[in-house]
């Protein structure tokens, strides 16, 4: 099961915003939490998400200047980092269920990963932005890597609503993918800011093991597509002369959208970080009953 919760834990592509969506039925996992992401400098990685991508920083949770390390018992022992101490910085979308969290752990040995995105294990979070442009002359002046073929974002019309998007990587090469949908929903709950959505995805190594897991031990309800090769999105991920599948499906309870990617024709090698390890992501589930989850997870090997 711990193999299969690291592929859980680790992940990456996106998605790609049609309507927003009915919350999915609730089961034993009733919502989402944090999206963590271990980082090696929490400062540099803060100002990423806030000052070059534009997310907004959760209030009363941390302070405004360079953030102490601490060494809470309750999540060094979550983490399994007996001695070491740890900073936290937590950005977010108003309004979404979801927030980023950035943790730093410092007292420990730490193997930083950086896996391409067509291996399993990688991840990517995925923003909906009302002004893709706006964001994009920060990216350029800050220097951030774009794995989009040719650095510019990419129209995308395989989903119901056309859109521009654009993949990048994070200070410690994470994934993220930018989204501007032609039409964004008419909603009234939609945030009045640059950030409107927010999602995330990983890739897999086998799509119906994963699959078999979240629905049968998890709830989910995921749709699975066959593998193609539309050309947008191949530039997009960077990942030419491949072909790939996206799975989507809501956590219960929720309008937040999980994908699994796989991809066949090109080269790949299955990413096992721990988490301390900058670079590792972790998303949160909340659930109705921890000991019934565990025993389908068990249950599902």
């Amino acid at each position: 099961m711990h193999k299969l919760l690291s592929g859980v834990i680790a992940a990456t592509l996106a998605a790609f915003g049609q309507t927003w969506p009915a919350p999915a039925p609730t089961g034993d996992v009733i919502g989402v939490g944090n999206f963590l992401h271990v980082v090696s400098d929490v400062e540099k990685s803060f100002q990423f998400y806030q000052g070059v991508l534009g997310m907004d920083q959760m209030q009363g949770l941390q302070p405004n200047g360079p953030r102490p390390y601490i060494d809470t018992p309750a999540i060094v022992n979550l983490y399994d980092a007996p001695g070491a101490q740890y900073r936290v910085a937590t950005t977010l979308v108003p309004g979404a269920p979801m927030r980023a969290e950035l943790i730093e752990w410092k007292g420990l040995d730490r193997s930083p990963v950086r896996p391409r995105y067509q291996d399993p294990g990688a991840a990517t979070l995925i923003l909906t932005v009302r002004d893709l442009d706006s964001i994009m002359a920060r990216v350029k002046k800050s220097g951030t890597p774009i794995v989009t073929t040719g650095g510019e974002p990419v129209r995308l019309i395989d989903g119901r609503t056309p859109a521009r998007a654009i993949l990048l990587r994070d200070p410690d090469g994470f994934y993220v993918e930018l989204i501007q949908l032609d039409s964004p929903p008419a909603s009234p709950a939609l945030p009045a800011g640059n950030m409107i959505g927010v999602s995330f995805a990983f890739t897999v190594s086998d799509t119906e093991r994963m699959v078999e897991v979240f629905r049968d031990a998890l709830g989910f309800q995921p749709e699975t597509a066959p593998f193609q090769s539309d050309k947008a999105r191949l530039t997009l991920m960077g990942t030419p002369g491949a072909q790939y599948r996206r799975t989507a499906a809501l956590v219960p309870g929720t309008t937040f959208q999980v994908q699994f990617l796989e991809f066949t024709g090109i080269g790949r090698q299955p990413v096992h970080s721990r988490l301390r390890d900058p670079g590792s992501p972790l998303l949160r589930l909340l659930v109705r009953d921890l000991d019934s989850i565990l025993k389908a997870l068990n249950a599902a090997g």
